[in-house]
């Protein structure tokens, strides 16, 4: 996935208020990660966050 597409997927998850999000494969979290206040699950691979 390139940035600008990471950058999409999160710009989407935060208008939709989408409370889930796959971001498997990632190295590490982008800062705009914080746009999505509303996850309660991120998937980062074989795993997943509960925040």
């Amino acid at each position: 996935m390139t940035p600008e597409e990471l950058l999409q997927l999160i710009d989407k998850a935060a208008d939709e208020g989408q409370t889930e999000l796959d971001l498997a494969g990632l190295e590490e979290l982008p800062p705009e990660i914080g746009k999505c206040p509303g996850l309660e699950r991120l998937v980062l691979g074989n795993f997943a966050m509960i925040v």
